[in-house]
């Protein structure tokens, strides 16, 4: 009898230990521990696309490109789309892009074609083959032949930083930007932009862009959450309207079930299940990091989350034990966002003990100790416009919320 529930506490054990499964620079080939996106090919391996270098994983053995040792003309990589004909297209931060077919490597940058930039976000490929490549100087279209681009010098186009293009179908085009809204791009020849300043769109950036279940179009923000886009009008999932945990968003992705599996800057892995919202996160799980990059559904219960710190993330739902962790709300509430002078902190249920503003290059710019009142206002006289983490820490619990700053 002993030695049977020895075996089946064992057994359980095992079990908890494979619901979340871990792959860093400590224990893998994996060559950094930062993991922007990850794709899954038609062989079903994982394309990992980190800050220094691509790995792919075919659940068994590894393989490595980097600089040194293939054709990619950066190790900065940012992300990765496949073609008709199986064809890699790699987005670089420095690099360009660069399409590599299992031996060979083809690489555009300036240097060599007229793309608009070296600085690539991501790739899409049409039905025709097209490659139209996001950049931080405009969209690039390449055909196999021709250039095309569009920026704010020859088009109506609302910033030269795009963030994700949207292939819905031969004439229409869906782009979402960086601090510039997002497009619907009609027949080449003009874009319709909605924004927060015109139409107060809830965000003015998107980190991903998805076209979903019935031709909806949904979004994931920076500080504006997630947002189902139809017809011209639009609905808001964010903490005050929903079940959701945080406003902080990257990334999304449907599964079998129409379900939507979110990267979060600060709840790790959310699930949105109908109106219900769960999170996996480094309070209530074996999730090592709070901030996911992105989140890639390989089916039956498995996603795989790439991380800020922690490497690659292989969750599997079907061994997670009890009840799935319903989305606690977050305690903290920014308003405006996106903000000028100023911006309130609403503590909901906490009286933190210091309150830190950072910059995207991690440097402290404002910090409050000791707060008592439920609301208090920081001060961003002076401040560049851009993104901005807020830290709040309630003794051992750590919050995090990204301010945009106009």
């Amino acid at each position: 009898m002993r030695l049977t529930l020895l075996l089946l506490i064992w057994s359980l054990f095992a079990s908890a230990q494979q619901t979340f499964t871990v792959f860093d620079r400590n224990n893998s080939p994996l060559p950094d521990n930062q993991c922007r996106y990850i794709a899954i090919d038609s062989l079903n391996r994982k394309w990992f696309c980190t800050e220094f270098g691509l790995a792919i994983y075919d659940d068994n053995t590894w393989t490595v490109y980097q600089t040194t040792n293939s054709g990619l003309t950066d190790n900065s990589v940012k992300h990765v789309a496949f073609d008709a004909a199986g064809r890699a297209w790699i987005s670089t931060q420095n690099g360009g892009v660069c399409v590599f077919d299992g031996t060979n490597w083809t690489s555009y940058t300036t240097a060599n074609s007229p793309i608009a930039a070296d600085y690539i976000r991501s790739v899409t490929i049409d039905r025709f083959g097209s490659a139209w490549i996001c950049t931080i100087a405009g969209l690039s279209r390449f055909d196999g032949a021709n250039w095309t681009t569009w920026n704010i010098g020859n088009s109506n186009i609302p910033v030269d930083h795009i963030s994700r293009c949207v292939i819905e179908n031969d004439t229409l085009r869906w782009l979402g930007t960086v601090n510039g809204g997002f497009s619907q791009m009609i027949r080449d020849t003009g874009f319709t932009t909605w924004d927060y300043m015109h139409q107060n769109f809830p965000d003015n950036s998107m980190n991903d862009l998805v076209l979903g279940p019935l031709n909806h179009l949904w979004m994931t923000c920076p500080a504006g959450a997630l947002v189902n886009f139809y017809n011209g009008g639009w609905f808001t999932y964010n903490t005050l309207s929903s079940g959701i945990p945080t406003n902080s968003l990257n990334s999304l992705q449907f599964d079998s079930l129409t379900n939507i599996w979110l990267g979060t800057y600060d709840r790790g892995i959310v699930k949105k299940e109908g109106p219900v919202y769960y999170s996996w996160y480094t309070a209530n799980s074996d999730m090592p990091d709070d901030n996911v990059f992105y989140t890639c559904i390989e089916g039956n219960g498995i996603v795989w989350a790439g991380t800020e710190q922690s490497g690659v993330v292989r969750f599997d739902e079907n061994l997670w034990l009890g009840p799935k962790p319903v989305a606690e709300p977050s305690r903290l509430t920014l308003f405006p966002n996106p903000a000028h002078d100023f911006v309130n902190l609403r503590f909901d249920h906490a009286r933190p003990d210091l309150v830190q503003l950072y910059n995207m290059q991690g440097q402290l710019i404002r910090s409050m100790h000791n707060l008592s009142a439920p609301v208090q206002r920081l001060d961003l006289t002076g401040l560049s416009g851009g993104c901005y983490l807020v830290r709040i820490a309630e003794g051992t619990r750590i919050e995090r919320k990204t301010l945009i700053i106009e």
